[in-house]
Order: C-alpha cells, then sequence, then structure tokens
C-alpha cells in the first residue's frame, strides 16, 4: 500500500504538490472542527477552562483560516523540492511497513521539538519579530484555527523540519506522514487555549498548551513545542511561569 501511495505522489511534481495540498487540508479542517466541538462541548461541562486574558480580535477565525491555507500551500510547494529530492537521489524512502516505525515515529518527534525551538528561538530575534513572526502573535487568545497562521516565510522556514531527517536517513513513508499529523495535533492543543491540566505546575509536561497561551499572551518565553527541556535548560521559560 505504502509503496502504491509513493509511486502515485512521487511520480512528478504536481502530484506530490496537489496530494500535500489534499492532506494539509484534510488534517487541518478535520482536527480544527472537531477540537473545536470537544472543548467547547467540556468548557460548557465546566471539565477545562480557558486561559482567558484578551478577546478575541474582530475578524480573527476568519484571518487565521486565510493565513493557515496559505501555509498550507507553501507546505504543498514544499512538497515539489522533496518530490524531485527523491527523483535526483538526494532523498531515499522507505515504502515497507515493520516495527521500526514506531522507533522512527519516536525520533522525528523528537527532531521536530529541536527543529521546532531553533526556528522559534530564530523568529523571535527582533529582525524576525518585526518582519514575520508578529503575523502569528497577532493572535494573543490563539484559538483551534490558529495553527498555521503564520507568515509564508514562516511557513518555509517551519516546513524544513522534513528534509535534515531525509538527508540522513531513508525513513519509511508511514514514519513521514506521521511527522505533520502529530506536528498539527499537538500545535492544535498548544493553540486551543485552554487549561488542559490546571492542576499541575506549569512547568509539567502536561501543561504545554498552557505553556503556550502564556507565550502568546506575553509575546515571549516558552520557545518550545511540546517538551518544556529545551525552554529549562537555555532559560527561556516565560517568567509568569517560572
Amino acid at each position: 500500500m505504502m509503496k502504491i501511495i509513493s509511486e502515485v505522489v512521487f511520480a512528478n511534481w504536481y502530484h506530490a504538490f496537489i496530494a500535500m495540498f489534499l492532506f494539509f487540508n484534510f488534517i487541518y479542517w478535520v482536527f480544527s472542527f472537531l477540537a473545536k466541538v470537544i472543548f467547547n462541548y467540556f468548557e460548557t461541562k465546566n471539565k477545562v477552562a480557558k486561559v482567558d486574558n484578551h478577546f478575541l480580535y474582530p475578524g480573527q477565525q476568519k484571518k487565521e483560516i486565510l493565513q493557515s491555507i496559505r501555509s498550507i500551500f507553501i507546505f504543498s510547494l514544499q512538497a515539489i523540492v522533496l518530490q524531485q529530492g527523491i527523483v535526483r537521489g538526494w532523498f531515499h524512502i522507505q515504502t515497507d511497513m515493520n516495527w521500526w516505525v514506531v522507533l522512527q515515529i519516536s525520533v522525528l518527534f523528537l527532531w521536530n521539538e529541536i527543529h521546532f525551538y531553533l526556528c522559534h528561538t530564530l523568529l523571535h530575534t527582533k529582525f524576525m519579530m518585526r518582519n514575520f513572526h508578529h503575523v502569528h502573535h497577532h493572535s494573543k487568545e490563539p484559538t483551534v484555527f490558529s495553527t498555521f497562521s503564520f507568515h509564508w516565510i514562516e511557513a518555509f522556514l517551519l516546513g524544513t523540519v522534513v528534509f535534515f531527517p531525509l538527508m540522513l536517513y531513508p525513513f519509511q513513508l508511514l514514519a513521514i506522514l506521521s511527522l505533520p499529523i502529530m506536528s498539527l495535533l499537538i500545535n492544535l492543543l498548544g493553540h486551543c487555549n485552554y487549561d488542559l491540566f490546571s492542576q499541575y505546575h506549569s512547568s509539567h509536561i502536561l501543561k504545554f498548551s498552557y505553556r503556550h497561551s502564556m507565550h502568546h499572551k506575553g509575546g515571549k518565553g516558552n520557545l518550545g513545542f511540546l517538551l518544556p527541556w529545551l525552554d529549562q535548560f537555555f532559560k527561556t521559560t516565560a517568567k509568569q511561569d517560572k
């Protein structure tokens, strides 16, 4: 099955672009609307509480959706680079499926954490924030639709996450496909603006949604994705969380 998918998707550049455009749109819309319904339900049952220090600005969700579609377009263009890299032998992908995929997904998860922290640190330099990252930070109170709400330069930068691992090792296609899925899920939970585990201290691994909400509200600190350890090691934890 994976071999057939690989042959069809990477047969030419426009197959790769269309496949990735449909794939990213599917996971963005399905996960976003499911999350909205689920969180609204649990909020009405008083099971979760919002991290709510600001109001949504007029037209915020519409703007976030439009900017997310633009980011998906950038990710889809990057699929052409991936396709050309495979054709020209720069990248290699395994189409076999075996238990090694579990280890590979774990490695890609850790790489995603490192890549995001490095990119996010770069985006918070004065030049990058003023010119690019401010687009994402316009959402002081993030929503489930904020996940891909980036300037196109930021979208391109974050989309490079898949290239570096493939330069070093032929990961299984299933592991590669898991990367954007788990990235979107973590991103969505990080931007949902709910304190999902209010009983824990802000440094707890499960408090990542709270930490990222605090990042949006404060505008600095908490540069990590899900894990708090890189922020703790490099002393970039937000002041309000210390």
